[in-house]
């Protein structure tokens, strides 16, 4: 599938998205969706990538997406409406959770909508201080449930908030609610992503995607249990080497 509103380009270890549609505020297409979740899901057959960083092209990271009714006209039935529309949606949420190593959004200005859902799927989300976030579909008689699925990291209360106040928090709000991981200032946002790459880059691929499946399973898990996870866990990665450290 070939696509100019989004570029790939893998500089080893990591595989580098950038969303291309400036002067349409980012916004996706169906089929950027559908090349999305494929190419995600390639990167994980594959293996041998230490993760994957996403970005939008100018002054907004994306404002969402754009559907557009084709030739074949609107869904006759609800599970038409599922397969043609909202899959397409959900398969990018899952090829996030399935990618083994971190999936890290770059956030430099507007996360609206379908995107605040993407940065919030996230394993890491840098954002400058000029970013914003909002999740305004009620305004367009829409109940965003396909994007609070993707909120499972963020504070509750902050997931209604954007969504029945349907208006922008800042990076700082964002921040400490967990939808995102770091704010910097916006010059010295490339510079802050270029530094975490270089420290991730140097760490063992099978490490990282411990840590990834861990951080995904142990916060729901009772006390005791976590703990014996983390225990089995460690014992198992440690066993690929001869010493123990």
């Amino acid at each position: 599938m070939i696509n100019e509103h989004l570029i790939f380009e893998e500089k080893a270890p990591y595989l580098h998205i950038t969303v291309n549609r400036p002067e349409d505020g980012n916004k996706f297409l169906d089929d950027m969706l559908v090349l999305l979740a494929a190419k995600v899901d390639e990167a994980t057959a594959q293996g041998g990538l230490s993760g994957i960083i996403l970005r939008g092209a100018g002054t907004d990271f994306s404002h969402g997406r754009e559907q557009v009714i084709g030739a074949e006209g609107p869904p006759v039935n609800a599970y038409d409406a599922r397969t043609r529309f909202m899959d397409r949606i959900l398969n990018v949420y899952e090829s996030f959770r399935k990618f083994p190593s971190p999936i890290i959004t770059v956030v430099q200005g507007k996360a609206l909508g379908f995107a605040c859902a993407l940065v919030a799927g996230s394993d890491v989300a840098i954002a400058s201080e000029k970013a914003t976030f909002a999740l305004p579909e009620m305004l367009h008689g829409t109940p965003p449930t396909l994007a609070i699925s993707a909120h499972t990291k963020v504070a509750p209360k902050t997931v209604a908030h954007l969504i029945f106040s349907a208006k922008e928090i800042d990076a700082q709000h964002a921040l400490a609610s967990g939808l995102i991981s770091q704010v910097v200032s916006h010059g010295e946002l490339e510079k802050t992503v270029a530094g975490f790459l270089e420290a991730l880059g140097k760490f063992d691929q099978i490490d990282i995607a411990t840590v990834k499946k861990y951080i995904a399973a142990a916060p729901g898990l009772p006390a005791d249990i976590a703990s014996d996870l983390a225990g089995y866990t460690m014992a198992t990665i440690k066993s690929r080497h001869s010493t123990y450290k």
